[in-house]
């Protein structure tokens, strides 16, 4: 597996980005392809310089950069800081061009060993599109279990994933703002992507 930095890139740079309205747009459309090129184009392909280190957690996203060549791999979040019941839900996305070369796991990887370390966190949820497919794949490598299918309030039918990160008895892997989906209660998993 790829050795990742989850970094925030200076303020300045940071700022730059979310005031310029293209890329705010590629964000909303998911159009990583052109968000990667905005990131790329104020900051070069490979940071030349430290970038600002990520000393605490923060429930936030982060850029990413690859440890060794320092290139600048894609971006992670916490949507949103834990809920009441002590879940908090990744995301990633790994920019075109280095797809495929375990980035995605790597950032999941960290999200969660981040997440496991605050007292606050029970569990650490995923969703995915509710097929099989490349994610679902990076979500079991990073130990993530397939929970059920939900409908999510931002991104309607999707597949949960969950892994706990301490023993909670009131936990629930279905806590978090969705509703489960199916008439018969039982949780049917996706076909096996090993």
């Amino acid at each position: 597996m790829r050795t990742v930095q989850l970094v925030r890139l200076d303020p300045v740079i940071e700022e730059t980005l979310m005031k310029d309205s293209t890329y705010i747009e590629a964000m909303a459309r998911e159009d990583w392809m052109h968000v990667a090129e905005h990131v790329h184009r104020l900051v070069g392909r490979t940071l030349a310089v430290q970038p600002v280190s990520v000393d605490k957690l923060e429930w936030c996203g982060y850029f990413v950069v690859d440890q060794e060549t320092r290139e600048v791999v894609g971006s992670c979040a916490f949507k949103a800081p834990p809920t009441n019941e002590g879940a908090v839900e990744i995301a990633y996305f790994t920019y075109p061009g280095v797809e495929g070369q375990g980035y995605a796991t790597a950032m999941a990887t960290k999200l969660i060993t981040m997440a496991s370390d605050a007292a606050e966190v029970q569990q650490v949820i995923a969703h995915t599109l509710p097929e099989v497919n490349a994610s679902t794949r990076v979500l079991e490598k990073a130990g993530m279990t397939f929970v059920g299918e939900v409908i999510d309030p931002e991104d309607g039918r999707v597949w949960r994933w969950c892994v706990t990160t301490k023993a909670e008895p009131s936990a629930s892997p279905n806590d978090g703002p969705a509703t489960s989906v199916g008439n018969s209660g039982a949780i049917e998993g996706p076909p096996s992507v090993r």
